[in-house]
C-alpha cells in the first residue's frame, strides 16, 4: 500500500525537463500577452537564455526568413563601404590643419555624398533584416541565438576591461614597496583584493550593458507594443 502511493507521487512530480518547459511556455505567454511592458520582454529573454534555445521555426518561417535574408544587398554596402573610405581618405589627406582650399571642399563633398549612401543601403539592409526577424518571431531560436551572442559578447568585453585595469593596478603597486609593518603575504593579498574588485565592476558593467542592449534586440523583431 506506502509502495503503491510513493509510485503515485513519484508519477505526480514532472522531471526537470518538462518542468523547464512549463517555465520557458509560461514566461513567453505572460511577455506576448502584457507586450507593453517591456521588462516582460526583457525577463523572457533572459528566462530563455538560461533555461531553453528558443522555439524552432517552421519550415515557412525558415523558408520566408531565408528568402528575406537572402535579399539583402551585402555586395552593394561593401562596395559602397569601399567608395565611402576612399574619399573620405582622400579628404583627410588634402585638408590642412585649420583650412580647406578647393580641392579639400571638393573631396569634402565626395565624402559626404559618399556617407550617405553608404547609410542608405546600410538602413535598408536593416529594415530587410528586421522583417526577416519579425517572421521569425522575439522568443524563437534566432532570437535567443542572438541574445546569447549579445550576452557573451558583452561578458568578454568585461573580462577584458578586468584585465587591463588589473594590469595596471599590478603595475603601479609593483612600483610602490612594501610598508615596514607589511608582509609580504598581506601585500599579495591586497593585490588579489584589487584584482577581484576589477572583475567584480567589469562584470556588472557587462550585466548592467547586456540588460540595456536587450531594448534594441527587442526593437529589431518589431515586437508590436
Amino acid at each position: 500500500m506506502a509502495q503503491a502511493q510513493n509510485q503515485r507521487q513519484v508519477q505526480l512530480l514532472p522531471d526537470l525537463a518538462t518542468t523547464g518547459s512549463l517555465v520557458v511556455r509560461g514566461v513567453k505567454y505572460v511577455a506576448k500577452k502584457n507586450p507593453i511592458m517591456t521588462g516582460s520582454y526583457l525577463l523572457g529573454l533572459v528566462v530563455l537564455l538560461m533555461a531553453g534555445s528558443g522555439t524552432k521555426l517552421t519550415y515557412d518561417q525558415a523558408m520566408e526568413y531565408n528568402r528575406i535574408m537572402s535579399s539583402i544587398d551585402v555586395e552593394a554596402e561593401y562596395s559602397a563601404s569601399n567608395d565611402y573610405a576612399l574619399a573620405k581618405q582622400r579628404y583627410d589627406r588634402s585638408k590642412g590643419w585649420f583650412t580647406c582650399n578647393d580641392e579639400c571642399q571638393f573631396y569634402k563633398k565626395r565624402a559626404s555624398e559618399a556617407k550617405v549612401i553608404l547609410d542608405r543601403i546600410r538602413k535598408e539592409g536593416y529594415n530587410r533584416m528586421s522583417d526577416a526577424k519579425a517572421v521569425a518571431g522575439l522568443f524563437s531560436e534566432v532570437g535567443v541565438g542572438e541574445t546569447k551572442d549579445a550576452f557573451w559578447e558583452y561578458f568578454t568585453n568585461g573580462q577584458r576591461f578586468a584585465k587591463r585595469q588589473s594590469m595596471w593596478d599590478m603595475l603601479f603597486m609593483g612600483m610602490r614597496s612594501m610598508s615596514r609593518d607589511e608582509s609580504f603575504l598581506e601585500y599579495a593579498m591586497k593585490i588579489l583584493f584589487q584584482v577581484l574588485i576589477n572583475f567584480s565592476i567589469g562584470l556588472i558593467m557587462a550585466l548592467v550593458f547586456f540588460v540595456f542592449g536587450l531594448w534594441s534586440i527587442v526593437q529589431s523583431y518589431q515586437a508590436s507594443p
